[in-house]
């Protein structure tokens, strides 16, 4: 053994560089994968827009305003920054600091008018006026009932999914229960990003399409929801989020919806019929896996103001 290496030295080197590469396989899954993708090409932007120049708070601060100035929307141009904070983390620095901070701050404020605004809901009415449109003559019609059924509408399923959700859904997620009704495990989601999980409720006629959709199309594991390939007779790869918003555009086109359709439409809508039938926010924002009853009181607010003290105790709405 040459005399300058000792033992413990020679064996603690390679356990601290497999703790470094684990502790970085770990820092990695912190963020999903769509916003990992995201921060990427925000920080890309910001760099090319230095075009050589070191980055600092102060010029972190002018590129907000830049993009401030261009039109663009504050939750747009807050991912920016939030961008450059992970990078901070990662790297050990601080760019993002107290200017760049007070800059998005008074963007916020200044901007709050900007932005696509929220997507119509598709309440579960209309759900049912899409269901029966979408005759079920062919396999991109079967999928696109599933669909339907498994996102929106809790009468028939209480799953409620994001895009990203339903596109992850495999078929062992889906469980039959004794009395005809289904189980959907959701394994992982936009507000549980730790992946602690959620088992949710799939009613009789949801479970019966997803069923027909998968026999159907020859389905048995894997992707539930795939794309239908050209002729309509065989199935290709898993469905992306992008396409999810593409066919709900698509099918809900002959309802003339006013205001823009998207696949978080479902969701809206669902929160408003649930608000209507009566439900507390409290139910909602559980039944939509909310933190917090924000976003639910948001998208009801129409809905809640006709349930208020002034309507009922008034009015007796």
């Amino acid at each position: 053994m040459h005399p300058s290496v000792s033992p413990t030295a020679s064996s603690a080197a390679p356990k601290s560089i497999s703790a470094g590469r684990a502790a970085r396989k770990l820092q990695a899954r912190a963020l999903s994968a769509n916003t990992l993708r995201a921060y990427t090409r925000a920080l890309a932007r910001f760099r090319s827009w230095l075009d050589g120049a070191e980055p600092s708070d102060a010029s972190l601060s002018d590129y907000l305003a830049s993009l401030h100035a261009a039109g663009q929307a504050p939750a747009t141009i807050a991912l920016v920054h939030s961008a450059v904070r992970y990078a901070d983390r990662k790297a050990g620095t601080t760019v993002a600091g107290p200017q760049s901070e007070t800059t998005l701050a008074g963007i916020r404020r200044e901007g709050r008018g900007r932005g696509r605004g929220q997507a119509a809901g598709l309440t579960w009415s209309r759900t049912d006026a899409i269901q029966a449109l979408l005759r079920p003559v062919s396999l991109q019609a079967l999928r696109d009932a599933a669909l339907v059924a498994v996102m929106s509408d809790a009468i028939m399923s209480d799953a409620m999914l994001r895009a990203s959700e339903a596109v992850a859904v495999q078929v062992q997620d889906i469980t039959t229960e004794p009395d005809g009704t289904g189980r959907l495990t959701v394994h992982q989601s936009k507000t549980d990003q730790e992946g602690a999980g959620a088992v949710l409720y799939l009613g009789a006629p949801t479970l019966q399409r997803v069923r027909a959709w998968l026999t159907q199309a020859g389905i048995q594991d894997g992707p539930v929801f795939r794309s239908v390939r050209k002729g309509g007779r065989t199935v290709g790869l898993a469905l992306t989020a992008r396409s999810v918003s593409r066919i709900i555009q698509r099918i809900a086109g002959p309802l003339d919806v006013t205001g823009r359709v998207s696949s978080h439409s479902f969701r809206v809508g669902s929160t408003q019929s649930l608000v209507e039938r009566g439900a507390t926010l409290t139910e909602t924002q559980l039944a939509g896996r909310w933190k917090s009853a924000r976003m639910p009181a948001h998208y009801a607010r129409g809905q809640l103001a006709g349930r208020g003290a002034m309507a009922r105790l008034r009015y007796g709405a």
